[in-house]
């Protein structure tokens, strides 16, 4: 929650680390490192249970169109959050909001969503300045690279006033339970990513906030994509996520990772299923 002595978005840059670099992660350290954060993270707020990986990702992670970008300090990783374009399979949002993000959908918008958010320092006042940042780098990949009309996201409602007034989230779905992360509540929100510059008219640091500085296209080209060894690494060897995952959206990543093993995948399935 936004407190009242909050920063300003200005003054909330000030100060911060001459180090920092943030970016597209660039290899499966990073990805890592990013995914024990967000486990960290949501462990710190009872979003999630304990698991051996000491990781937090998703099948949505294994998809080529997803962006994890990162904030780092001479390589090490305190801030992250991942764009996940739509994907033949949905969003991680279909899960309880698929009749709002459909509709969009069948109005011919683009959508992307933002999740996965997570800092190392858990003060408000101190993470302010990164969460602007990397959402800024989450607004030019969702325009300027991904070409895509509205930016959703779900928030816990202790969180919606930072993204309504900060970044101009407006009103997507209602009030639920959100089983991914413990029945812990969840408002649904979006960003119609065409209208940002009318919406910033009269205000001026918002507008500078979205329109300056603009990031390089050859940034993003940069990001790092996972390999056949990755999935086998982060969804079988380390987590138990393609074990659990539908076939149907194993199905469809087949088309993007033509080399990796999936006959090998079903025996393994199956094996596991006898020893239940």
């Amino acid at each position: 929650m936004i407190s009242k002595d909050s920063p300003t978005p200005d003054e909330a840059h000030q100060g911060e680390h001459a180090d920092l670099v943030i970016r597209p992660a660039l290899g499966r350290a990073e990805l890592e490192s990013a995914y024990e954060l967000v486990y960290q993270n949501y462990r710190s707020r009872d979003y999630i249970p304990p698991n051996p990986s000491g990781m937090r990702l998703t099948i949505f992670n294994a998809f080529p169109s997803t962006v994890t970008f990162v904030g780092a300090i001479r390589g090490e990783v305190i801030a992250t959050v991942s764009l996940i374009p739509d994907t033949p399979v949905g969003l991680p949002m279909d899960e309880i909001y698929h009749d709002e993000v459909q509709a969009l959908r069948d109005a011919g918008r683009r959508l992307v969503e933002v999740t996965m958010l997570a800092d190392r320092r858990l003060s408000v006042r101190r993470s302010l300045a990164m969460v602007l940042a990397l959402m800024k780098l989450v607004f030019d990949c969702a325009t300027l690279s991904l070409k895509a009309t509205d930016l959703c996201i779900t928030v816990n409602p202790h969180h919606d006033k930072f993204y309504h007034e900060y970044l101009l989230f407006t009103p997507l779905g209602g009030l639920r339970a959100y089983p991914s992360v413990s029945g812990n509540p969840a408002i649904a929100r979006r960003l119609d990513l065409e209208r940002v510059e009318e919406e910033c008219q009269g205000r001026p640091a918002l507008l500078r906030r979205f329109y300056e500085d603009r990031t390089p296209l050859s940034l993003f080209e940069q990001r790092y994509r996972m390999t056949a060894g990755d999935l086998r690494y982060f969804f079988i060897e380390r987590t138990q996520i393609f074990q659990e995952s539908p076939a149907y959206m194993l199905n469809r990543l087949r088309d993007y990772y033509p080399d990796f093993n999936w006959d090998g995948l079903a025996a393994d399935r199956l094996s596991g299923a006898n020893k239940g």
